[in-house]
């Protein structure tokens, strides 16, 4: 169960992160009369520094609300002309993840004033999306959703969707609203059922543990950006979990809990757009405070902290990308429903279908784009992965710690009209178990 909750809530969230880095815009030149993301030529006369930008218009917007675009530009106007970084305008309006055109312009319109136009062709942000994926450790899965990444012309966010695979049923839906800060929090919503027979593996890939389950589970989190690049997070959710003895694995006993939490969390990001990749630094900490039903008293406060931090920035070319990240999760008397699986180690060389209470991991790579399209993006990447974990062996006793690493790599293509990932592909090897991990998909990230 914890594989496919884990993975439905991050499926529904990584759109904005995805469709940042869809489209092409080179880097603008600030403070000239005309600054275009596609001529990136400096014009013949350049404006007085002293002009004060009191308007920015924007054009071509369809869905879009214009009062939300002057919303979040708000900070550019009042401004000289000479303090105002068009570059970083242009990021920003990119970091929305709405566009696949953007152009910018910056012209005189009084003795005193300037104003700067801004051009942009939507992307189609509402679509009925099929996906499959495929992984050695967990087999098969498809399914569909209904995704709106700009609901209400605001960038509200909704989804709704069915999941299926050998072992799982499970749908979910989501609506998510932003922060625009000053006071003005942002709010997810979910919820989700799901009906599975998880197969824990421990870090060797062997199944130490099966079980019939059925869970529901919903939670609404607020948002406040502090400023720019920082943002604090407050959940709530309520999970119900039933399970029982699987036919081949009786005596295990799982426990039918009811689970309550609240998170707190803190999150930094600060991002630049190149024309080809996304550059972004950040960091975040997270807490678990949860209250449940366990009949033994040493489950009854679980608490889980964790962190990630991640850079990643162009090399010597824009089309070369350097990233580096590292995560980690550490639980307190968890049970099994709340434990990470290796995606909190920022790893793929250990098994999807494992889990654990205590992980701390790191990968360090280039991602290099070698071909854009009109329709979009193909790249390959490649990294190094190590992990240090405590590893599973049974619902009540956690096996050794185990230090493990190997390389990964693959292929992704991105699509520029649609603010997705199409499809992508990457095989992974644990050098220390000696085994291959492989996932492909279509329609989303793994």
């Amino acid at each position: 169960m914890r594989k496919i909750t884990s993975f439905i809530i991050v499926f529904s969230f990584v759109f904005s992160i995805w469709a940042q880095e869809t489209e092409s815009a080179k880097e603008p030149e600030s403070s000239k009369t005309e600054v275009t993301e596609s001529a990136g030529q400096e014009a013949s006369t350049e404006l007085d520094k002293n002009l004060v930008i009191t308007k920015i218009n924007f054009i071509g917007l369809k869905r879009t609300k214009d009062s939300y675009m002057q919303a979040r530009v708000k900070a550019f106007k009042g401004k000289p002309v000479g303090e105002t970084d068009i570059h970083e305008l242009e990021t920003q309006i990119q970091l929305i993840g709405l566009f696949d055109e953007i152009k910018v312009s910056t012209k005189q319109i009084s003795d005193t004033e300037a104003e700067i136009d801004v051009s942009v062709k939507e992307k189609i942000s509402f679509i009925p999306m099929p996906f499959a994926m495929y992984s050695n450790s967990t087999g098969f899965m498809f399914g569909g959703v209904v995704f709106d990444a700009n609901l209400f012309g605001r960038q509200h966010m909704f989804m709704g969707g069915a999941f299926f695979s050998e072992n799982s049923k499970s749908g979910i839906v989501a609506f998510q609203k932003p922060s625009m800060g000053g006071g003005i929090p942002g709010v997810s919503i979910f919820a989700q059922i799901a009906s599975s027979t998880p197969k824990v593996v421990n870090a060797e890939n062997k199944t130490v543990f099966r079980y019939d389950a059925f869970a529901f589970g919903t939670g609404v989190s607020l948002s406040e950006k502090i400023n720019d690049d920082l943002t604090f997070k407050n959940g709530y959710t309520f999970r119900y979990f039933s399970a029982d003895d699987h036919d081949d694995y009786t005596g295990l006993s799982p426990e039918s809990i009811r689970y309550g939490s609240i998170s707190l969390s803190l999150e930094y990001a600060d991002s630049d757009w190149n024309g080809v990749f996304m550059s972004a630094n950040s960091v975040s900490l997270s807490s678990v405070f949860a209250l449940t039903n366990s009949s033994d008293s040493d489950q009854r406060f679980p608490m889980t902290f964790s962190f990630s931090i991640g850079e990643e920035h162009p090399i010597f070319t824009p089309k070369l990308r350097m990233y580096q990240h590292i995560s980690g999760s550490y639980g307190i008397n968890n049970l099994i429903y709340s434990f990470a699986d290796r995606e909190a180690g920022s790893v793929t060389i250990l098994p999807g279908n494992f889990i654990t209470e205590k992980i701390i991991g790191a990968n360090a790579g280039l991602e290099f784009a070698l071909a854009k399209f009109s329709w979009g993006m193909l790249s390959a990447y490649s990294d190094y992965q190590v992990v240090y974990t405590q590893d599973f062996k049974s619902t009540n006793s956690a096996g050794d710690n185990e230090f493990m690493h190997g390389p990964n790599g693959g292929l992704r293509v991105y699509l520029a009209k649609i603010a997705f990932p199409a499809l992508a592909a990457g095989l992974s090897y644990n050098v220390t178990k000696n085994y291959w991990q492989f996932a492909a998909s279509a329609g989303m990230h793994f």
